[in-house]
């Protein structure tokens, strides 16, 4: 392959940054090498200075096909969140991607990355039984099983999502009612009931028999609490959903650890 790599105790890599000389030295945002009568970028710098939900890097950069040497800055006022759910849980935040064989990411963040809090399950009726809460997606993975270098730099804030609680039980029926079981809380994240905190489940409802049916009240049990970040919705009448870590780390060298909350699954 075309391109400027350098010998790594006996492995050839492509380089994380190339510096020139102008007066002073200073790193180069983008470098390219002509292969094959073409010219293509090897090394490229890119900064994020807009908020994203869902954000593939790979896609963002354009996805590229060939080895590439990669510094993503995310600016102090972006926040990466998801949005929506997949396979019952909340979708992840930010997926590094599919990079070419032999590529080196690096990611300064220095802004919010946050997996998204779980919906509350719902509360059981007379005929309906209460569901589980949702489950949290994850702050930042990987998501590729190809082999290259990523690393991160943490300045920032990175989350994961609580689960959401589970729905209450309805009340046992008395006379001709039955009270229904309260909703579940959302898990904490942006996309949840908030950054850093769970909500708590509602109350469950009351209901009175009229005399003339015998008189007598049902109340359904409360819905189970929304989990903090990373952390299980608590169970009530059904279960609660599952807490993701803010990030999968997999194939992530952390080497600033900065503000996580949730851990490293």
């Amino acid at each position: 392959m075309a391109g400027v790599y350098v010998n790594d105790e006996g492995t050839w890599k492509l380089p994380k940054s190339v510096w020139v000389k102008s007066g002073t030295w200073r790193v180069c945002k983008n470098v390219y090498v002509k292969e094959g009568g073409s010219w293509r970028e090897m090394m490229k710098t890119v900064d994020l200075t807009s908020s994203k939900t869902n954000f593939n890097l790979w896609s963002h950069v354009g996805s590229p096909t060939q080895p590439l040497s990669l510094i993503f800055n995310i600016n102090s006022n972006v926040t990466i969140s998801s949005s929506g759910t997949s396979g019952g849980y909340r979708t992840t935040a930010f997926t590094v991607g599919n990079f070419p064989n032999g590529s080196t990411v690096i990611i300064n963040n220095n802004g919010t990355i946050a997996g998204g809090g779980g919906d509350g399950g719902v509360g059981g009726s007379r005929s309906v039984n209460p569901t589980a809460g949702k489950n949290g997606g994850y702050g930042l993975v990987k998501g590729s099983s190809r082999s290259y270098d990523c690393t991160l730099a943490n300045n920032g804030t990175i989350s994961g999502g609580g689960g959401g609680g589970g729905g209450g039980n309805a009340g046992a029926q008395v006379s001709n009612v039955v009270g229904s079981g309260g909703t579940g809380g959302k898990g904490a994240g942006i996309s949840g009931y908030a950054p850093n905190q769970g909500q708590a489940g509602s109350a469950g409802g009351c209901t009175t028999a009229v005399p003339i049916a015998g008189g007598g009240t049902s109340c359904g049990g409360a819905g189970g609490a929304g989990g903090s970040n990373g952390q299980d919705g608590v169970s009530a009448g059904a279960s609660g959903g599952k807490g993701r870590p803010a990030i999968l780390g997999s194939g992530i060298d952390i080497a600033i650890s900065g503000n996580i909350d949730g851990g490293i699954g």
